[in-house]
């Protein structure tokens, strides 16, 4: 069993963090609201705020919405860190690391613009897939990493138990 140190848990939280905001630093920047930057055939820079939760449902304009969705977030993600710290293996330390730097990441955005800032859209032909930005993917990828982890870990008790 491999056992992280507990204040490298973190780590990739930071990074993700630093990432995510470095990143809406530069587009903020570079990009208007009205800009599309076609960067390829099947992805664009387009800036979006999402006032919302996920791709902008829920959307919370009002000052009661956008509390509620902090308050959430912020219990989210203290559920989150409880996880993290009692996580045993790596691939679910990275995965709640992942999932805490996103959801502070875009935390963060929700108290600097009032809005989560959203930049990262692929299309196929004319169908747009929702925008999103670094936090958003390391949430996803966060997820991904446990649900594998907890997967892997239901197989090996299975054959361990001779039951296949």
């Amino acid at each position: 069993m491999l056992v992280c140190h507990k204040a490298l848990r973190f780590s990739f939280a930071v990074l993700v963090i630093f990432l995510d905001q470095l990143s809406k630093i530069v587009i903020l920047n570079w990009l208007s609201f009205k800009d599309v930057i076609g960067v390829t055939s099947f992805f664009n820079l387009t800036l979006t705020f999402n006032r919302g939760v996920s791709f902008g449902f829920f959307p919370a304009d009002t000052f009661w919405g956008k509390l509620v969705l902090i308050l959430i977030a912020i219990t989210f993600v203290t559920w989150l860190i409880f996880c993290l710290w009692k996580a045993e293996d790596l691939t679910t330390q990275i995965g709640y690391s992942f999932i805490i730097g996103g959801a502070l990441g875009n935390l963060i955005d929700r108290f600097q613009y009032g809005a989560v800032v959203d930049f990262l859209q692929f299309h196929l032909y004319n169908h747009f897939f929702p925008v999103f930005n670094i936090a958003d993917s390391a949430i996803t990828v966060g997820v991904i990493l446990i649900f594998l982890q907890q997967a892997w870990h239901v197989e090996k008790k299975k054959e361990g138990q001779g039951i296949i």
